[in-house]
Formats: structure tokens, sequence, C-alpha cells
């Protein structure tokens, strides 16, 4: 690499052939033994002028099958997750890195010439060349130093008016020209060298000479007989060591590697963006990815620790400031005592220099904005628990935002700590320690680490003792408390402010950790613009994750630790208030959506809600079943922990204000879950009108699933209930629900009964709306009995009732339409599907009354000729079935075999 591009096995010369294969391979060898990323080779083989993306990627992977063969057994392209690398041992790039720091002589005696002169690529020599050029420059100005203390300063005079003429602006080489002047006895010169440099930096740059020129050209008038490039020379390696088992983040690790500087930036990249909640790994990734690119600073690596989320205070910009001066070999009695002098010196010292600095644990974007290098090609790195957006907005900081390991490489990581033979002999018992720990990987070494020092306890035994056990007690190392998960979490914790702390632990009351602004200002008790402000600054410091647009979620572990600060400093009265107010959030928004989604409906006495509780917004039944989609999983885990922590009028509510929405969207496990829920809480109650509803609604659950003897019990329970207390429209809803079991049975006069019992139950009380419900009912059971005239009367008049309220549903058009074909008018129920089946009613409605409608219609249509259409209704009324785990899907499925089965284009006969 170091002149030509030459690949030689047993000293024989492999021939390359020139073009897009010889660039390829520079651009992986440039990088030994590291990804490269397709992207990065795409913009290096077309100069940054790619074609379309499908044909970059094909003419990439064509590239690499030719240079594989061209290489033939020297091949050293392997192929990575959405790159290459080439894995090589013996590279002269490689040999001069190691040399240059001891040994110049022998490293600068591997350059061959031009650098890569026989790869024709502008991008290369214009972003990957410069930076090696800069590492011959530093080991050159070693050598010269060596050369200096060796006694040649006559024979380096020569080669160092070369250097400078070349290098006009590199201060170095104009320190080591006067210092071999000075030696030589030639003072003078010495002297007219620092007044050419002068004049050359103030006409290019505008500035003055460094502090080494200056205090050298000093010292030269004093005519001091020890004169030497001392602090200049000094190069730091302070970074500390790395993980050897360090574990995944190949994205973050590529993403930082596309933020290096490249060409000749006359700006310090930052890369402020390893940014994470406590335990993420943000140190060891940034330390494991300086690592991994140190050899591209061969000034040094600086390294502090600021201590901003620590048990000592943060450490100041002035005390940092002495740290890296000492670092750069400035001794204590020469860093000035103020401290912009301080950030003067540190940023002259650096200037012209490649020098790596990470900065760890910064707490605020003016801690370590001093901090910064400027000029030359220095980077920092930094990281925090805040997003130091001030760094972002006035530093061109780049953030990379951390999060928990995804569960393969949190698995990967226990697996490599506490040893591969016991992870794959429980590795389902590692999945699932992988979830308990959230996939954090403070938790997940600790975890590993007693596993690995307690060669008896086994992983099924650790995974039980955190379920059942306080967890963030157990995942601490005996001997040192402070790498423990709670003690990371307390330093977070303790740096909020005092409103910010207290929206995060009452979150921690919640039984599910999902909140949009208006269920979090309900925890809170604030409106849910505050809230979103008190969110967004708890993302900010990473102890919350925006997921998803307003809606903000924390991992497991912060959630219990939320839990325990909320347990430790909300009294019991306020934390009862919070849950009352969460769940007031969700029931009085909850019947919102029921009271626009089902025009008959209970209504439910609803709790006293806190004025501060905000609904969310929604006016229509789309917007309503947007939100209860959204909320669906919340939503039944609200009813679970309503019941289970005593909140018995919510609990029955809550799962009683779902049906509207899992009418429409639920699956029978649902229903089952949510009306189990809503009967244990009234009877705790003792509330009998409560119970009655429940009651009902638990029925028609068991009728769904064909459970016809359960269901019928729980109804005559429920209409005699009703009947005591005096419910008038409990009884109408419950003698219907009676009439559609039977139904169901096929028992067609007791279904007339009770649907006739129940519609003049209606007209008693004026419900016109309940009147039109039975009404449709009756006409479908005498469709089902086989009276198919008087169907077609009553059906009409079920639909004239209806329209009263609006548009029918589309079962009041089904029933009329099936009366219609059992009278073997088949012209009349066609036309009645085709208008229901290209309507915007079926579409929004329920998933058992679509799959109906749908597969109904879908047996007419097919009777009359028209399979095609038959075939689309019949399969998307089987889809509809299997997802919402209906029990009529047999009999769908059944159907739509017979359709497909049948003979295409030949009407059925008319007659019924």
């Amino acid at each position: 690499m170091l002149g030509p591009l030459e690949v030689l096995l047993d000293g024989e010369e492999v021939v390359i052939p020139a073009g897009k294969g010889r660039v390829l391979l520079a651009t992986l060898l440039l990088r030994p033994n590291q990804f490269v990323s397709v992207d990065t080779l795409v913009d290096r083989l077309w100069d940054g002028s790619p074609p379309s993306a499908d044909r970059a990627a094909k003419t990439l992977q064509m590239t690499v099958t030719r240079l594989r063969q061209a290489l033939g057994p020297a091949n050293c392209v392997s192929t990575t997750t959405n790159g290459y690398v080439a894995e090589v041992g013996d590279l002269d790039l490689l040999r001069f890195r190691e040399l240059a720091g001891d040994s110049p002589h022998a490293a600068l005696a591997l350059w061959r010439g031009p650098v890569l002169r026989n790869v024709s690529s502008d991008g290369l020599h214009r972003d990957d060349v410069p930076p090696l050029l800069a590492e011959r420059l530093a080991a050159l100005e070693r050598r010269i130093e060596l050369d200096l203390e060796r006694g040649r300063a006559a024979d380096l005079v020569p080669e160092l008016r070369t250097l400078t003429a070349e290098h006009p602006l590199r201060e170095r080489f104009w320190a080591q020209l006067m210092i071999a002047l000075y030696r030589s006895d030639q003072q003078a010169a010495a002297l007219e060298a620092f007044r050419q440099v002068s004049d050359l930096l103030a006409d290019e740059l505008g500035i003055d000479p460094g502090p080494l020129l200056r205090e050298l050209h000093q010292s030269i008038l004093r005519a001091e007989p020890d004169l030497a490039v001392r602090r200049d020379i000094v190069v730091p390696q302070q970074l500390p060591p790395d993980l050897l088992r360090f574990t995944g983040r190949t994205g973050e690790l590529a993403r930082l590697d596309r933020l290096l500087p490249v060409g000749n930036a006359g700006q310090a990249v930052v890369i402020s963006a390893i940014a994470g909640s406590a335990g993420v790994g943000k140190t060891a990734l940034a330390v494991h990815w300086a690592h991994s690119v140190r050899n591209r600073f061969p000034d040094g690596q600086l390294a502090l620790n600021l201590r901003g989320y620590d048990r000592e205070e943060p450490m100041t910009p002035h005390d940092a400031l002495g740290q890296l001066l000492r670092g750069l070999g400035i001794s204590s009695g020469e860093i000035p005592a103020d401290t912009t002098q301080r950030v003067g010196l540190y940023r002259s010292l650096l200037a012209g220099r490649r020098v790596l600095v990470l900065l760890d644990n910064v707490r605020t974007a003016d801690q370590a904005r001093p901090l910064l290098p400027t000029g030359g090609r220095s980077v920092a790195i930094i990281t925090s628990r805040s997003d130091l957006r001030g760094l972002v907005a006035l530093n061109d900081a780049k953030v990379l935002r951390l999060s928990v390991l995804p569960p393969d490489e949190a698995a990967q990581l226990l697996e490599r700590v506490m040893g591969a033979d016991r992870a794959r002999a429980e590795p389902e018992a590692v999945a699932a320690l992988a979830e308990l720990c959230a996939g954090l990987p403070l938790a997940l070494r600790i975890a590993a680490s007693l596993l690995a020092n307690e060669p008896h306890l086994g992983v099924r035994d650790l995974v039980e003792q955190l379920r059942t056990g306080d967890r963030l007690a157990e995942l601490e190392i005996t001997d040192d408390p402070e790498s423990a998960v709670r003690a990371a979490f307390d330093l977070s914790y303790a740096a909020l402010p005092p409103e910010e702390r207290r929206m995060f632990r009452v979150l921690g009351l919640a039984p599910r950790a999902d909140f949009t602004p208006q269920s979090a200002g309900a925890l809170l008790g604030v409106p849910s613009k505050r809230a979103l402000s008190l969110l967004r600054a708890l993302s900010r410091a990473h102890l919350v994750e925006e997921h998803a647009p307003l809606r903000f979620s924390l991992h497991d572990l912060l959630r219990l630790h939320a839990h325990e600060c909320a347990m430790a400093e909300e009294s019991e009265e306020q934390r009862r208030a919070a849950v009352v107010r969460l769940l007031d959030h969700h029931l009085h928004t909850l019947d919102r959506s029921y009271s626009i989604l089902r025009t008959i409906r209970a209504v439910l006495p609803l709790t006293d809600r806190d004025p501060v509780v905000e609904l969310a917004d929604f006016d229509d039944k789309s917007g309503a079943l947007s939100w209860c989609r959204r909320e669906h999983d919340v939503l039944i885990e609200l009813c679970e922990f309503a019941l289970e922590e005593g909140y018995l009028e919510h609990a029955w509510q809550m799962s009683c204000a779902m049906w509207g929405y899992l009418y429409v969207h639920g699956s029978t496990e649902d229903f089952l879950r949510v009306n189990t829920i809503a009967l244990s809480a009234a009877r705790r109650l003792a509330n009998r009108y409560a119970e009655g509803v429940a009651l009902h609604a638990l029925a028609m659950t068991h009728k769904s699933t064909h459970n016809y003897e359960q269901a019928l019990d729980l109804l005559h329970t429920a209409l005699r209930l009703r009947r005591e207390i005096g419910d008038e429209r409990g009884i109408a809803v419950s003698s219907a629900e009676l009439a559609s079991t039977h139904l169901w049975q096929g028992h067609h006069d007791e279904a007339v009964h009770y649907y006739e019992a129940s519609a003049e139950q209606w007209r008693r009380i004026g419900n016109e709306a309940g009147l039109a419900m039975s009404t449709n009912s009756l006409a479908w059971t005498l469709v089902r009995k086989g009276d198919h005239a008087r169907a077609v009367v009553v059906a009409k008049e079920g639909i004239e009732l209806q329209a009263k309220f609006g548009e029918p549903p589309p079962t009041f058009k089904d029933t009329l339409a099936q009366a219609y074909a059992g009278l073997g008018d088949m012209a009349k129920a066609v036309e009645i599907y085709r208008d229901v089946l290209g309507s915007d009613a079926l579409s929004s409605a329920g998933v058992l009354e679509k799959v109906e409608v749908l597969y109904r219609g879908a047996q007419v249509l097919n009777r009359t000729g028209d399979r095609s259409t038959a075939l689309s209704c019949a399969r998307e009324a089987l889809t509809l079935a299997q997802r919402s785990g209906l029990a009529i899907a047999e009999e769908v499925r059944l159907g739509l075999e017979e359709i497909e089965n049948s003979e295409e284009s030949h009407p059925a006969d008319a007659s019924p």
C-alpha cells in the first residue's frame, strides 16, 4: 500500500487488473481487517456519483467476484452483513503503524513512492490518501527528533529546509529546523527561520506562531544550552482498555466510521452522539471504536472522565483542561491559571495535529465545549446521558443515540461472557435472561458474570431469581456496588430537576410503560402540553424513549426503578390519586369511543373525572377506532391491573366500555378476558346492575365460541337479575341475546318468541333504535325458519325504523336480501348485495357482521353466476374470520371450497 498497490504471493506478484477491482481492493486494504459498508465501497468505486442503487449493488458484487478470481490463492476479501472486509496480516501499512512510534526509521523505509499511484480514483486520492501522508509526516517528525537527539543537527538542516518549504504551515518542522540551526552554531539563521514562519503564518492565516515556536525563539535569544523540542513530541496514549468480549453494535460502529473526517477538512469533527441511558454501553462503544481507529491518530489519544453523572461533583472545564494539558506534556508549573488561557494553549497544542479526544460521561454542552479541539484533523468523541443539543446546534456535533441491544445481540453477549457451552446448553433460559435484563448491556454483563463466577448456578435458576425477587437488587456485583444497575439509574435520576424527577417516578405506577402526553399528564396531574415538555426532557436524558410520534416508553428495568422511586417518595394517597387519574383518562376516552362506535349501548355510570385529566382527540368513527387500535394492549393491561389492585369501578366500566371497539376489531380471546374481569369486579362490588351487564356480555362471548349451554345459563341469570332490579333496557337486550343464542342452535320457535318479547320491551320503553335492531333480528329468524314472505315484511319494517337514525347497517340489508333470495327473487337479492358490498358502511362494520355479510353475499352471487366476485368475498370473509378466531371460520372455509369447486358461468335455477 505504501507506494504502488502490489499483491505478492510467495514473493511473486499477483496481477490485479486496473479499474474498479483495483479501487475496491485499495479501499478495503486502507481499512485492514475492518468492516467496510457497501455504501462506502459504492462511493469510492464511482467517485461519489454512483448509478441507481440496484445497478450499483449488482456491479459491486460482480467486481468482488472478479477481484477474488484475480487474487486466486491470495484472496483476502470476505463478505459480511451489508459489506466486506479484507482480512490481512502481512501488510506494509500495518507494519508501518506498528513501527512508527518506536522505530520511525524502519517504518519510513517501507514507503516505496507515491501512495497508490497505480490506482485511478479521485475519491481515494482526495479522501483516503491524505490521512496516510499525515501519518508519514508524523513518523518523519519522530525520526528527525531521534536524529537530533543523536547529534545529527547539521546533517538535518538541508532536509528540514526542504520540508518547511513543502509543508510551510507545519510548525513542528519549523521548530526542528530552528533547533538544528541553533545546534549547528547558526543562531542568527535560527532566529531568521522564526521570522520567516511568523510572517508566513500572519500572511496565510492571520495568526501568531504557537507557544512552542515562541518559547523556542525566547530560548534561542537567551542562548540556552539545552534546547530541544520537549513538549511537542509527547504522544499521549490514554485510552482505557478495550473490552475483549465487546459484542454487537455493528451498525453503530459503521456510523461512527462514516463520521471520521475526510480530505483536508479544516475543522474538527465532533461526535457527540454516543448518548443513551445509564448502562446502555456508551463508554464501551466509544472505547472500542476509539481502539479500532487509533492508528488514524498518530499524534495520540486523550481520554477523560468528566464525572457528569457520578457520586462526585462533575469536573469543571478548568480542571479538565489542566488534565488534558498535562497529558500533552505541559508541566503543572507551565499550565496557565486562567481558564481562557488554558483553552488557548490546549487548542494551540492540538492545531495541526491528529489527536483523538475521548470525553466520557459529559453532563452539559458547556462542560464539553472548551475541551473540543479545533483545526487540523482531530476528533472529539463524547459520551453522555444527555443528547447535548447545544453542541449539535453550535458545534455541528453528530448524534448517535444508543438503545438497548436487540434480543440476538443480547443473547450473544451473555454467551461470550458466561461461556458458549453453558449458554448453548440452555438456549431458552438465555433468551429469557436477556429479556429480563431488558437488553441493557450493564445488566447483561452483571448477570453473565454472576453465572461465570458461580458454576453451580444454572441459567434457569438465575432467571427464576430475577422473576420472583428484587430484580434490581439481584443485578449487582457484591464487592462492586457502584457497578450495579440501580446505582447507575440513581445517578441519572438524581441529576434531574424536581418536576422531571416526579414525572419519571409516577410513570412507574402504570402497569405498562407506554404513554401519550395525555396519559402521562393524567398520572402527574398536569395538562398534556406540560407533560409533553417533561417527557421530551426525560427523553433528552435518555430515561424515556419516544418510540413513535407522541408515544413514550421506558424499558423494564427503568420502569422498575421508577416504581421504586414512586414507592419511596410518593405517599399512598398521592400514588392512588395518580393511578385513578390514569384510569379515568382511559375509561372516559373509551366511553367516548363507545358512544361513537355503537348507536345502541349500555350507558355506564362513569367515575367522576378530575378536570385536569384530558381525553384523547377524535370526532368520528375512524378516529375512535384508530385510538383504540393504538391503545389496545395498554387497555387490556389496565383492565387487569384495575381488578388486581382493587380499582373495581374502573375495572368493570373499562371492560364494558371496550365492547364498542372489540365488537369491530376484537378477538374472542379479548372479549373473554375483559368480560371475565367485568364480572369479577361487579361481584366484588356487589353491584347488581354491573353484574347483569357483565353476565350478558360474557354470555355473548361464549355464544360466539358455540358454548351455547353456558351462554344460555348466563343469559337466564342476567335476565332474572335485570327483572329483579327493574333494568328495563337490560331486559330488552338480554331477551334479544337469548333469542340469538337459540337461533344459533336452530331453535327457531324459541328465537321468534324472545325476539318478539325484546321488540315489545323496546316498544314499551319508547326506544326505537333498540326496536329497529330486534325487528331486524326477528326478520332474520323468520328467514332461517323459512317464513320468507313475513321475513320480507318485517325486514322492511326494521329498515324503515333504522333509517330514522341514518344509513341502515349492512346486516339490515343482508336480512332483506336473504328474504328475497328465499322467495326466489334473486335479482332483488343480488341488487341489494352489490349495494352493500361496495359501501363504506361494510368497511367499518364489526368483524363478525362483516364476515357474515361477505359470506352470505358470496353464496348468492355464486348462485347467480358471478363466481369471480363470490370467490373474492368468500376469501376475504375467511381471512377475517381466521384472524379473529371466530367460530364461523370453519363454515366459511367449507363454503369457499364449495364455490371454488362449483362450475363457472352457470347461473343457478331461480327457485329457492
